[in-house]
């Protein structure tokens, strides 16, 4: 797997690659798919995704493999992280905002390479710690994320579609 940073001309391959791994993470059984669906309609676009790409506090980074067909991203985003979020860490923090690979590269180390490329490239731009938040739910996800050294500091309810759902936020010190 290689990990190279996306651009605006990759709106429409982000967007395809978006709404794929968003249906197998958060579809049936999770969600209806009318609900995805939904969600998919009010976030997840190719002129919103253009817009984020072109966001100069946001980085978005494709994962590849061998011959260079996309099966993951992780978008990292700066901002001003949740005030429950352990003081010291929060003036040097950035958020993992997404973090998915396609559901049949999972399993074969690909989340960790992804992982593991997002905390060194924090370390190296000069932040102490990284944050992100994850549906209550997502027991796969969460598994990870704590076997990862994530501590949990609070929750959030997030709009999914038209439903309202929780996520914990998480946070790793660098």
């Amino acid at each position: 797997m290689t990990i190279r940073p996306a651009t605006v001309t990759d709106a429409a391959l982000l967007t395809q690659l978006s709404a794929t791994t968003m249906r197998e993470a958060f579809g049936p059984p999770h969600n209806s798919a009318d609900l995805v669906e939904e969600y998919l309609e009010s976030a997840i676009t190719e002129p919103l995704l253009a817009g984020e790409l072109a966001d100069p506090k946001a980085w978005f980074f494709m994962a590849e493999s061998a011959d260079h067909t996309p099966i993951g991203y992780v978008k990292l985003r700066r901002h001003t992280p949740p005030r429950r979020m352990p003081h010291p860490h929060r003036q040097r923090a950035v958020e993992i905002q997404r973090i998915y690979l396609l559901q049949t590269q999972t399993g074969q180390g690909y989340g960790k390479q992804l992982m593991d490329f997002c905390l060194n490239w924090a370390r190296s731009a000069g932040y102490g710690a990284v944050w992100l938040g994850v549906w209550e739910r997502n027991t796969r996800a969460l598994t990870f994320y704590q076997k990862t050294g994530f501590e949990r500091f609070g929750f959030h309810y997030f709009l999914f579609g038209s439903e309202r759902q929780r996520d914990f936020w998480l946070y790793k010190v660098l």
